[in-house]
């Protein structure tokens, strides 16, 4: 069958059947129910508080945000702590005072990002400032070097900057997305052709803190205006330029008048497209797929031989997200057609820079750091050190061991001896390299012990050579020559190990 990723919402809507009766839902509503009790009862117990210590006098206008931050709150550890990604609009503004008035002690930081684009940026970010000092929370204030030209440049500077902030306080990012801007990423998606991974939007396992996930604009303001909670409107909100406002005042409101219910069936099906990405997360655990070493992980092909195109595209994009790439569509089909190929060897080179290798039953994922060392490797100049000084190459740490041996030392292509004075050289290897080794003393061809070894076509542009007075005498991990460990009348060797290293 021809491999296609549907986007059409009909489709959608027959996998993911609405409830046929109104009965089902009062059952699903009871259920619901009488979960959120069993929890709120573990919950309180965990805490080993009383039910009174965690109530608090509130209004109706408080009642929707407090519960949120309590559910919010039951899903994490209690050692948690949350950095606030506050914005100076109505709904960061709103999870800051929400978290100081109730939850404090759960706040490390707010982080506030002046996207140095002009005087709304930096009223913003002044604003948040004052605003946390009177409600006596901390405060990370950072402005952008250069602005940033589109939505995109702005919220991956912004994401940066706040992950940064995070890992000093070895905390989670929580940000203020409400049911709102839940339903426009899933209609921005759906108008790109996303898969179902995609559909889940907002609700995508990950990282981060979304308390207002459940909430509506509407329940947040009711919320400021009764706390009279201070707030800049962001003039792009109402900027036409960006599809996020086109969607949200122009096109929402078309669907809604044709289908009332549209907004309500779109929630539901990014419930059941989250549920989905969670199985397919549990299938992948299944799977031979392991990291061989940083940057680079391997999965047996064996083990999907015999799924077809359809299947592929499901577990694809869950294995690589799980690396951190993100497959576009595109890259999916790619990725597909890579597996089920006949050939024995190939690379594939993806998006984001990351590349898939297949030989024989492996295909090997490598990240993008890894693949700018290998391409760095192709251009180092050659390097020279003494022996006992430790020495590298992109990618690649040689270093010293302890003890110093006459004869014998580590066994294996890993470890080579080299004698006491003498002068080591590291390069790129070359057509017509050659190497003296016990099995072809006359010397042999490096590029066949290289094939021979194993080693991708991918890896083989940049692979090391170590040279002792202008010989070839290893090739790292390998290969050694005759000239290392021992040659005749240099009794005293240092011993290197190679270590293959990835930032």
């Amino acid at each position: 069958m021809p491999f296609t990723l549907v986007s059409q919402p009909a489709v959608y809507a027959r996998w993911f059947p609405q409830p046929r009766s109104s009965a089902m839902l009062v059952r699903a509503a009871a259920r619901y129910d009488a979960t959120r009790c069993d929890t709120m009862r573990h919950y309180i117990d965990r805490m080993s508080v009383s039910p009174a210590s965690l109530e608090v006098e509130t209004t109706t206008e408080d009642a929707p945000v407090h519960d949120a931050l309590l559910a919010t709150v039951q899903t994490l550890p209690r050692a948690e702590r949350l950095v606030l990604a506050v914005s100076g609009g109505s709904d960061s503004m709103v999870l800051l005072h929400a978290m100081a008035r109730w939850m404090p002690e759960r706040v490390s930081t707010v982080a506030t990002f002046d996207h140095a684009t002009g005087q709304y940026a930096r009223d913003a970010a002044s604003l948040v400032a004052a605003e946390a000092r009177k409600l006596r929370v901390p405060v990370i204030r950072e402005r952008a070097i250069t602005p940033g030209r589109s939505e995109l440049e702005w919220r991956e500077a912004r994401w940066a900057f706040l992950h940064r902030v995070a890992g000093a306080y070895k905390a989670r990012v929580a940000t203020a997305h409400s049911a709102d801007d839940q339903l426009e990423t899933i209609v921005q998606r759906l108008l790109r052709g996303t898969g179902v991974r995609g559909l889940a939007a907002l609700l995508a396992p990950g990282p981060v803190v979304r308390p207002w996930l459940r909430l509506t604009r509407a329940q947040l303001d009711a919320y400021r205006v009764a706390h009279n909670v201070a707030f800049l409107p962001d003039p792009a909100n109402v900027d036409r330029r960006h599809q996020r406002v086109r969607v949200r005042h122009d096109l929402l409101p078309a669907l809604a008048l044709v289908d009332p219910h549209f907004g309500r069936d779109m929630h539901a099906l990014a419930e059941r497209a989250a549920q989905w990405r969670k199985d397919a997360v549990q299938l992948v655990e299944t799977l031979p797929w392991r990291e061989q070493r940083s940057g680079v992980w391997q999965l047996d092909r064996r083990a999907v031989s015999r799924w077809n195109e359809a299947q592929l595209g499901v577990v694809w994009p869950t294995m690589m997200a799980k690396v951190g790439v993100r497959l576009t569509a595109e890259g999916t089909r790619a990725l597909v057609r890579f597996t089920i190929g006949d050939s024995e060897a190939g690379e594939l080179r993806l998006h984001d820079g990351s590349t898939v290798v297949r030989r024989g039953h492996v295909l090997e994922v490598r990240s993008p750091s890894v693949a700018k060392q290998e391409q760095a490797a192709r251009v180092a100049p050659a390097r020279e050190c003494r022996v006992g000084e430790t020495f590298e190459w992109p990618g690649w740490r040689f270093q010293p061991l302890d003890c110093a041996a006459s004869s014998g030392g580590p066994d294996g292509p890993d470890y080579a001896g080299f004698p006491v004075g003498g002068t080591l050289g590291v390069r790129r290897w070359e057509d017509g390299d050659r190497i003296r080794t016990s099995g072809a003393p006359a010397g042999r061809r490096i590029s066949r012990y290289l094939a021979e070894g194993g080693v991708p076509r991918l890896d083989r542009r940049g692979w090391p050579v170590v040279t002792l007075d202008d010989e070839v005498v290893w090739v790292p991990g390998v290969c050694r020559g005759l000239a290392a460990p021992h040659r005749s009348g240099r009794s005293d060797l240092i011993w290197y190990r190679s270590e293959r290293e990835f930032d």
